[in-house]
């Protein structure tokens, strides 16, 4: 299996403007992203709330004040904590938007070397508030330039990009790539595999011994390779994926409760009513009057 065809298929930006800023506002503590990867850049920056956030097997807990950086390639996912209200803002884009035709220093000694794997973005920079801070005011700048769109809009953002760059250079924060271990790419990239699988037949049956197949293990050892990648079991993982699914249909789909069961890959009903609750706190049509309320009220 191809390792390129795993990625997330969303477009952020467009063809001459290859970046997006997103702003996350969840009123009612239930934002929630599965494992997933993508080849383009993200910042991520902690507003309001907290978070639970896995890069390539690192658990984070993102409070108000945080930024996080999210490479080209790594598994990831984001869970709000406690079903509280959070705010929170990512910058998404392709790291070819930071080229220059020139082939000069920066491009050789920095670009380049992004751009073919061999230079990665810091998870955190939490251990230098100085250099944190002057990011989150590109952060914020680039933000506003993409609202409001004026004359030279698209050279400030690219601009703010490189100054963020500039920063995490100067702070010796950017790290090399044959500073990371071969053994762990190894692993993301059975993982990388996995999850793909899982995402693509999830309204199907799913065994462990596929997915321990598709990993080349044994089912005893690849259940213990997976709990000890993703924090959780195949069965939790595959349960919760369904799960959003699920609300994403309740959300936009006027259909039975029974029907949306059996299309996201629950063949019990009582078992699927069970882990609804059990993730998101009330059956699937409280969940589904709760969503009409907030649209007919305006939240």
């Amino acid at each position: 299996m191809n390792i390129e065809n795993l990625k997330e298929n969303s477009t952020h930006g467009d063809t001459f403007f290859p970046l997006r800023v997103y702003y996350q506002i969840d009123t009612k503590g239930e934002f929630s992203v599965q494992y997933h990867w993508h080849d383009q850049i993200e910042i991520i920056y902690i507003e309001k709330g907290e978070f639970n956030i896995t890069v390539n097997n690192n658990d984070i807990i993102g409070r108000p004040g945080d930024l996080y950086f999210i490479n080209s390639g790594d598994l990831h996912e984001i869970h709000v904590r406690e079903n509280k209200p959070s705010l929170h803002h990512a910058i998404v884009f392709k790291p070819e938007i930071l080229s220059f035709e020139l082939f000069d220093h920066c491009q050789s000694c920095y670009i380049t070397p992004i751009l073919n794997g061999k230079l990665k973005f810091p998870i955190s920079i939490d251990h230098n508030e100085y250099v944190k801070s002057k990011i989150i005011y590109e952060f914020n700048e680039i933000a506003e330039n993409y609202d409001k769109k004026s004359l030279g809009w698209s050279i400030s953002i690219k601009a703010s990009l490189l100054k963020i760059l500039t920063f995490l250079i100067e702070s010796n924060c950017l790290i090399e790539k044959d500073k990371l271990n071969s053994n762990n790419k190894d692993k993301f990239n059975i993982l990388k595999k996995i999850i793909y699988y899982i995402q693509e037949n999830y309204n199907s049956k799913i065994t462990i011994d596929e997915l321990a197949k598709i990993a080349n293990m044994s089912p005893q050892y690849f259940c213990k390779f997976f709990k000890s990648m993703v924090g959780k079991t195949a069965i939790e993982y595959i349960n919760e994926y369904r799960i959003e699914k699920a609300c994403k249909i309740l959300k936009t789909e006027d259909v039975k409760i029974m029907n949306v069961c059996f299309s996201v890959g629950f063949d019990n009903f009582s078992y699927f009513i069970r882990k609804f609750k059990e993730y998101k706190k009330c059956t699937p049509s409280k969940y589904k009057s709760n969503f009409e309320l907030n649209i007919k009220i305006g939240m």
